[in-house]
């Protein structure tokens, strides 16, 4: 039976939100006429806003718990998507009075979720393995579905008035100029494990400025003292800081104009590809498959194959971290020239 009214639950993290995008795009594409809500932290509301996918964003109030079960009662759901499955999200799922409240296998009885999936028997591009959910959902309940298209790339609507001061920003500092490719960098990351070393950046921004590219360094909350560091490591004028950004769409303008990003795995690489940049990433302890598109040339993957411990998913090494202090910056950078040789080519051929 086809659901009306169906609550999709993430409630956190940026990129994490972002990778659930496709399988919205998906559940409007199976179910067009369903109403299709989000429930999600406040700080988080930014990322869905202008979503044609979504009829309505609905702010989970996390400091008030009396409020929830008048909140999410009102909605009259008959499924909910869990795709988060702790917590206050499986507190959000009892308390929905869904018929169909839905998750990945976890060890959360039937009160919570009484249609539990089997995540793929190989690991997949993260949203990839959500529509993987969704789809097997969709079977139980009787529903035909047709396979999904696309590669799973996440979806950050942001308006062109933006994209537009922000290249006036950037054009005013002097990181747009002549043509020159643009790079940004994230170095940063929640976990030391899935964070390269802060020297390496510096070796890879220096090689680049050489040849010819400009650099910004992107920054986020309690980040700023690190990224100031790299850019006074590295001391070109070519190689900057980023400015600071009020909200994600804000992010997502100011990359909209990089070249490529060079990023660990964290979520402002994520913002990257739903804003079709090229990446290259930079994995240690996080596993490509789940959090790379596979076979997407403008997103290459840069890691220590040889380490019999990569791509460990743990978030402390008893290694002393190898796999960030034995990657070479050549590498990096050679995977960089790889995405934007003809620019740097074109840029060359002028001068």
């Amino acid at each position: 039976m086809i659901p009306e009214r169906i609550l999709v639950i993430h409630l956190k993290r940026i990129g994490d939100i972002l990778l659930t995008t496709p399988a919205l795009a998906e559940m409007r594409r199976l179910f067009p006429k369903s109403r299709i809500d989000f429930l999600v932290y406040r700080p988080f509301t930014s990322i869905l806003e202008g979503n044609p996918n979504i009829d309505d964003i609905v702010v989970f109030p996390r400091t008030k718990p009396w409020l929830w079960p008048s909140l999410l009662r009102k909605g009259r759901y008959d499924w909910v998507i869990d795709f988060l499955a702790t917590g206050a999200s499986a507190w959000a799922s009892v308390l929905s009075g869904a018929a169909q409240r839905i998750a990945f296998n976890n060890s959360y009885p039937a009160l919570v979720h009484n249609v539990k999936i089997p995540p793929p028997d190989q690991p997949m591009y993260s949203p990839l393995e959500k529509i993987h959910l969704l789809h097997e959902a969709a079977k139980r309940a009787g529903i035909t579905v047709s396979p999904a298209r696309g590669w799973g790339r996440p979806e950050l609507y942001v308006e062109q008035d933006r994209k537009d001061y922000w290249l006036d920003v950037l054009e005013k500092s002097g990181l747009k100029k002549n043509g020159a490719p643009l790079i940004m960098l994230s170095p940063q990351s929640r976990r030391a494990t899935r964070q390269w070393r802060l020297e390496g950046y510096v070796e890879a921004a220096k090689k680049l400025a050489e040849q010819g590219t400009r650099v910004a360094c992107l920054w986020g909350p309690d980040e700023y003292q690190e990224a100031s560091k790299l850019v006074a490591m590295v001391n070109r004028p070519s190689v900057m800081m980023a400015p600071q950004f009020r909200n994600i769409k804000d992010l997502g303008a100011y990359l909209s104009h990089a070249d490529c990003l060079i990023t660990n795995c964290n979520g402002t690489k994520h913002v990257a590809v739903a804003m079709g940049v090229p990446t290259v990433t930079i994995h240690m302890s996080s596993d490509p498959r789940v959090w790379n598109p596979r076979g997407i040339p403008a997103h290459p993957v840069v890691r220590l194959e040889k380490l019999f411990c990569i791509g460990c998913q743990k978030n402390a090494c008893p290694y002393n971290l190898e796999c960030s202090r034995d990657l070479e910056a050549d590498i990096v950078v050679q995977k960089t020239l790889g995405l934007i040789g003809d620019k740097l080519k074109s840029v060359a051929f002028k001068t």
